[in-house]
């Protein structure tokens, strides 16, 4: 009993957060639907959406394990929701505003045959994108755009990640209010994991917020993370970085331009979404500045 038991078991779970994304779930579930293989895949799709992409995954993906979630949750939320529902040995994030490369969960797992505990993997645009959706890649995404080597980090974007559960397990307390990558990596490496990003595991952005949408998100994800960050650090400290808050923008803008430089591509996309680029990061740093100011985040509408 005990080896049927064993052998039912997922060997990787993809925790799916779902959020509006009806122009791209199809491609996203597509691609992990044709993954599958023996049942050694297990797809948990966690959505809070308010168009009509859950009707198109229960009708079209019966296959997939689909949690309802309250819609004032946030992305990382609904990674940590899935989290906790999912069975595998080795745990892979993303949203259904990507499309993952049909060598994904392969490379994923023989990713894990390394002794890292996390791996992040590489983030390309839709080539036929518009101007919000760059300037939304560029802000979250620019430092994972190919090409760039292998090698250890301190970060990677959960959009493309995946763990060992038993390490994730060990700094399971920076779950408990969700999957918020940069505090739950700082954590793995206080423990003495590894961290690495590949570029053999690619997902591609599609065109995931409307303007008004993204900004929304910018605000109350940089609010989430400056309350968190004020809760780590000491008052002098706390109050530097409200002092330091308005270079927010500017070093992210610095950071962004760097780096697109560096890789000698997609300059000229970068140029024509400089101005919602800047948007952007001016809501992302209004939220950031506010949870420094109020540490204890007030329930989101």
């Amino acid at each position: 009993m005990d080896d049927a038991l064993v052998s039912s078991k997922p060997k990787l779970s993809v925790v799916v957060a779902s959020q509006n994304a009806s122009r791209s779930v199809r491609d996203c579930l597509t691609a992990l639907e044709s993954q599958r293989k023996n049942g050694s895949i297990e797809i948990v799709v966690v959505d809070n959406s308010v168009d009509e992409t859950p009707d198109i995954i229960r009708r079209e993906f019966p296959k997939a394990k689909l949690i309802a979630a309250d819609r004032s949750k946030l992305i990382p939320e609904l990674w940590g929701i899935g989290i906790s529902e999912s069975t595998g040995d080795y745990l892979a994030l993303t949203t259904t505003h990507f499309v993952p490369s049909h060598t994904w969960t392969s490379e994923i797992l023989k990713a894990h045959e390394r002794p890292d505990s996390g791996v992040g993997g590489a983030i390309e645009n839709d080539t036929t994108a518009g101007l919000v959706s760059w300037a939304i890649y560029f802000c979250r995404y620019s430092a994972y755009m190919l090409p760039f080597a292998a090698s250890g980090v301190s970060d990677f974007a959960a959009d493309n990640a995946s763990y060992k559960r038993r390490d994730l397990e060990r700094v399971a307390y920076s779950i408990s209010d969700g999957f918020w990558e940069t505090f739950v990596h700082q954590e793995m490496l206080k423990e003495g994991m590894s961290l690495i990003k590949l570029p053999d595991i690619v997902v591609y952005h599609q065109n995931s917020f409307s303007f008004s949408g993204f900004m929304n998100q910018r605000f109350w994800h940089g609010r989430q993370f400056g309350a968190q960050r004020a809760g780590r650090v000491s008052t002098p400290k706390r109050a530097a970085l409200i002092l330091a808050s308005p270079l927010i923008p500017l070093l992210y803008l610095f950071r962004i331009t760097r780096r697109v430089f560096a890789r000698k591509r997609n300059i000229g996309k970068l140029a024509a979404a400089f101005p919602i680029l800047s948007l952007f990061l001016l809501s992302w740093s209004f939220g950031e500045l506010s949870g420094y100011v109020w540490r204890d985040d007030e329930s989101r509408t």
